[in-house]
């Protein structure tokens, strides 16, 4: 039974939903507060259990941690797989200190507070001797498919007070940059020949970011980005991620993503979300023109050199334009900023010519499912409540077995059975 609701308070949008959803479907009486009592009891059960992994992982010597692995770690055939960590961000209302205290004059209480998730997935992988998708896939030269996609990217490190373009690991970087909308741009393409780039007529076009997905683990975390690095280097060390061959880390701009990469994974490939580079590249060319029409254009001509890797070429011609004018254009230096200091993490072709993933799509989708259960304007928690139910949710939506492990180990040690001392 507890397994059941452990499930449900995991999976449903609220405690009271799990309590009557236990009801309706698996004729379980259980309040709403016994829903989260079992929640926060097993997810700490879990919490304890990675701890002693994680302690057994900081306990091994520094060349374990990284060529070895765990006599339980599952004996995978590394030939045509690659293992990819990646590492993202969501957000949270966190009861703090100032929780029903009352509101200081002019001042305005602010409970979103970040919470750190990563995924550790494998691949299937085919290296080539060249790059195999040479030309730009059609959906990034389509402005009603990719524009959303760079104003929810903007839109997310608004809401999240970016960091990405920062030179300095912890400074804040401005806010949301404008950017038309894709009906804007589609107006402004509309009278274009007939030879023009169309949106792809056929969906299902060929993958171009890493193989096929695999076996995914997911860790989420409020404990801050070491807790996270380590947990996710432990997992890693779990899974016998140490003995892959190809083996990359992927990231957007932020650079605690890139402080945990050279603390953990620095025997890992760096590589920066093309998709994030390509939002700033947009950005920057429709600022820097006089038309939308205009800034398209730009924005394709980048994106070509983008995409082949050749970034030093897009940070030149940033450059130029910046140095020719007379006011500064926010947009523009955010660009450069970015790019600059991420260059060494874009070379896309190398990428894909090795047959390595070059989006963290899989971690935004992953964190999209998360939030969905934790992130609400109606949904205030308190850390050490939050904790173990990220730890629930993370479980189940994880492919690897260590949940149904967990309830194997779980009823060994709770057999029923009290131990009673001896008098004294």
């Amino acid at each position: 039974m507890l397994k059941k609701i452990a499930l449900a308070a995991a999976r449903d949008r609220s405690y009271v939903k799990a309590s009557r959803n236990l009801l309706d479907l698996a004729e379980l009486k259980v309040s709403p507060k016994q829903v989260q009592r079992v929640a926060i009891r097993i997810g700490n059960e879990g919490l304890a259990e990675q701890q002693q992994r994680i302690e057994r992982y900081q306990n091994a010597t520094l060349p374990e941690q990284q060529h070895g692995q765990p006599h339980d770690a599952p004996a995978n055939d590394w030939s045509g797989r690659t293992a990819v960590i990646q590492g993202d961000g969501g957000r949270a209302q966190i009861r703090d200190a100032f929780w029903d205290e009352p509101k200081p004059v002019g001042k305005r209480h602010r409970w979103w507070r970040e919470t750190q998730s990563g995924v550790l997935q494998t691949y299937l992988s085919k290296p080539s001797s060249e790059d195999p998708h040479p030309e730009v896939p059609a959906e990034l030269t389509d402005p009603l498919w990719i524009v959303p996609k760079f104003q929810e990217i903007h839109r997310a490190q608004a809401s999240e007070g970016s960091r990405e373009v920062s030179a300095e690991p912890d400074a804040a970087c401005a806010s949301e940059i404008d950017a038309p909308t894709a009906s804007q741009v589609y107006a402004e393409r509309s009278h274009e020949p007939s030879g023009a780039a169309q949106p792809p007529e056929q969906p299902g076009p060929p993958r171009w970011s890493g193989g096929p997905p695999l076996v995914k683990t997911i860790v989420a975390t409020r404990r801050g980005y070491d807790h996270l690095g380590v947990a996710l280097a432990t997992e890693a060390y779990q899974r016998g991620f140490n003995k892959a061959t190809s083996k990359a880390f992927l990231g957007d701009g932020l650079q605690v993503n890139w402080s945990l990469w050279r603390r953990y994974f620095s025997h890992y490939t760096p590589i920066v979300d093309l998709m994030h580079a390509l939002s700033y590249v947009y950005a920057a060319a429709v600022a820097c023109s006089a038309t939308i029409e205009d800034g398209w254009s730009l924005y394709l001509r980048w994106l070509a050199w983008t995409w082949s890797g050749n970034v030093p070429l897009v940070i030149e011609a940033l450059r130029e334009i910046a140095a020719g004018r007379t006011e500064r254009v926010e947009a523009l230096d955010r660009a450069i900023t970015y790019l600059s200091n991420n260059v060494s993490r874009m070379k896309y072709a190398e990428y894909r010519q090795a047959g390595l993933p070059i989006t963290t799509s899989l971690v935004e989708s992953t964190q999209k499912q998360i939030n969905w259960r934790v992130k609400g304007t109606e949904k205030f928690w308190r850390d050490e409540h939050l904790e173990p139910l990220l730890h629930l949710v993370t479980d189940d939506l994880s492919d690897t077995s260590d949940c149904q492990q967990f309830w194997h180990r779980r009823r060994k040690r709770f057999s029923g059975f009290r131990n009673r001392r001896a008098k004294t």
